[in-house]
């Protein structure tokens, strides 16, 4: 039977943006009789980086390629390609024709190209049908210091993995996957669950709670924790064969030789519906992903530094144009500067724009075993009733943290407000990856407009407020960050800044701090009516003073859509709109 076919919305979207012509392969999930294909990768001239399929978690195989351009193309060289794909009988290709934006799908059948229909899927719907599993794990590796043996010595502990002498532990649940030695591989649960119930009776899960949907039908991305443990003992005494003694043979000779603890921190991506009982085969092959890469950075660094080895760093990345995640190794030793060929390469093998860092290392996914009490809450905006003002909505892009008032034990009431929403913006600059630098105390932020000399040295340690202008000054000095600041002379005029304010989420997409008399507070948004000429601003308050209580910040007001009334008449304000800068 032909599977449907259905194609990720954050594919099309980045293709739509597309101009140039290429020629690329197509990534995806085969669900029964499902193809989904979840991401497109552009081939450098006549070659393509075949070793990508690592970046991504497993279950994303090779399903298609695709190519863009007038819409023409050579059929025998596209069944050619074609026959690469092993992960479904019918592969897909997918040909973009760039004028005209023309998506057109065929499925390769019984040695023909045989046009379909397909359907486009949201991140949301793939989040609702998938989890993610992410198995973390260290193991001894040795090898001698030639590129030879680094290949070998990797390969052997790929065997060792794949070998079945490995369970897999789900260790908040108590359940156990063993090798295919036992009569289900399952231990801890009675029957043959699936990885979608398990998920949802976990007290400890991941990146945000169980599959809980949010207002507006919005799902976390789950990940579930699981732990690799070695068995040591046969279930039943000794397995079939004959045993003996260990054999040492030993070979004399001068060599350099590598000892490190190679990490293994390997994603995967499983339908809700899967049984637990056929997970294990998935996780091994997650974690031979991770090894390969992990292979790919360490060879890379042997051939740079050659009597040495840099220790490799991984980072799982979930970049808002992919809608899945992307794994990347870094080696310790190199700084932003010098990864930047890494990253650009990578931008335009996943036709991604060249105007904002993705891959930074800030830019990683941050995992969380559980919530934890106390944490300042993340675009708490996310879920509030859309303002009913008619207009364009321009909002906030990205992510950032809500500082406010008298957290971190801190009494700042009164006087923090300013220095609370100067931490916002620079926690957006920061989640972004445009920054590497941690949020800047009230210490940082005094003592750099002491240093630069703009207070006196007394100003450190004082409660002494601080504007916009001094907002704009920490900016640029500690984070290379440049501002545009506007001014009103009154909170009336407000209401004529909407074009200015439109413009400024649209384009560049960072909370705006404004100051005014004796208040200060963060611009997140605003709806701007042209027709009408009404304007609403959607604030976050700096002055909330207590826990970090979602529901309380929203229903109460401390995250919400205020009138142009919300401003004093009477005060003038300053406004500091930081300018994002373009570059990856």
């Amino acid at each position: 039977m032909t599977p449907s076919l259905k194609i990720s919305q954050k594919v099309i979207d980045r293709l739509s943006q597309e101009k140039l012509n290429f020629f690329g392969k197509l990534y995806g999930i085969v669900v029964k009789n499902n193809l989904i294909v979840i991401e497109l990768q552009v081939n450098e001239g006549e070659e393509c980086n075949n070793s990508f399929i690592n970046s991504l978690p497993a279950e994303i195989y090779l399903c298609g390629v695709i190519q863009t351009g007038d819409g023409l193309y050579n059929e025998q060289s596209i069944k050619e390609s074609l026959s690469e794909v092993y992960v479904t009988d019918n592969p897909v290709f997918v040909s973009y024709k760039v004028e005209g934006c023309q998506i057109t799908a065929s499925f390769y059948i019984n040695g023909q190209l045989e046009v379909t229909k397909f359907t486009p899927i949201s991140e949301q719907e793939i989040l609702s049908q998938f989890l993610y599993t992410r198995l973390t794990t260290s193991v001894p590796f040795t090898s001698e210091l030639t590129t030879n043996s680094i290949k070998e010595s990797f390969t052997n502990l790929r065997k060792n993995v794949s070998s079945g002498v490995m369970t897999f532990g789900f260790t908040q649940n108590n359940i156990y996957l063993l090798g295919g030695d036992t009569e289900n591989g399952v231990v801890g649960v009675t029957g043959n669950p699936t990885i979608g119930e398990i998920c949802d009776e976990s007290n400890d899960p991941a990146e945000g709670g169980t599959r809980k949907k949010r207002s507006q039908q919005l799902y976390n991305v789950d990940v579930f924790e699981v732990k690799m443990l070695k068995r040591m003992t046969n279930e039943n005494g000794l397995s079939g064969g004959k045993e003996h003694a260990p054999l040492c043979v030993l070979d004399k000779k001068q060599c350099k030789t590598i000892t490190i603890m190679a990490t293994i921190d390997a994603l995967a991506i499983i339908h809700r519906q899967t049984k637990i009982a056929n997970l294990y085969e998935i996780i091994v092959e997650s974690a031979v992903r991770s090894l390969r890469l992990l292979e790919s950075a360490v060879l890379e660094g042997f051939e740079r530094f050659e009597d040495k080895i840099s220790q490799p760093e991984i980072f799982h990345f979930y970049p808002e144009d992919c809608g899945h995640f992307v794994t990347q190794i870094y080696l310790q030793g190199d700084d932003e500067e010098s990864l930047l060929q890494q990253r650009k390469k990578l931008h335009q093998e996943l036709s991604l724009s060249q105007e904002k860092p993705i891959f930074r290392r800030a830019n990683r996914f941050t995992f969380k075993n559980k919530l934890q009490v106390g944490e300042p809450l993340i675009n708490p905006h996310l879920g509030l009733k859309l303002s009913d003002n008619g207009g364009n909505i321009s909002l906030v892009k990205g992510k950032y943290t809500y500082y406010h008032y008298c957290q971190n034990r801190m009494d700042d009431n009164g006087w923090g407000c300013a220095y609370r929403s100067l931490q916002t913006l620079a926690s957006w600059f920061k989640n972004q990856g445009y920054t590497h630098k941690d949020v800047p105390t009230f210490k940082d932020i005094q003592k750099c407009l002491v240093d630069i000399g703009d207070k006196p040295s007394n100003f450190i340690g004082s409660k002494q407020w601080i504007g916009s202008t001094e907002v704009n000054y920490v900016l640029n000095t500690l984070l290379g960050i440049t501002s545009k600041i506007l001014y009103v002379s009154s909170g009336e005029e407000m209401a004529s800044k909407g074009p200015e304010l439109v413009s400024h989420f649209e384009n560049h997409g960072s909370p705006v701090m404004i100051g005014g008399g004796v208040l200060a507070h963060t611009i997140l948004g605003v709806d701007y009516n042209s027709q009408s000429g009404n304007l609403r601003f959607l604030i976050l308050d700096p002055h909330y003073t207590g826990s970090e209580d979602l529901h309380t910040i929203q229903t109460k007001g401390w995250c919400g859509w205020k009138n142009v009334d919300f401003w004093d008449k009477t005060a003038y304000y300053n406004m500091c709109l930081p300018q994002v800068p373009r570059g990856i």
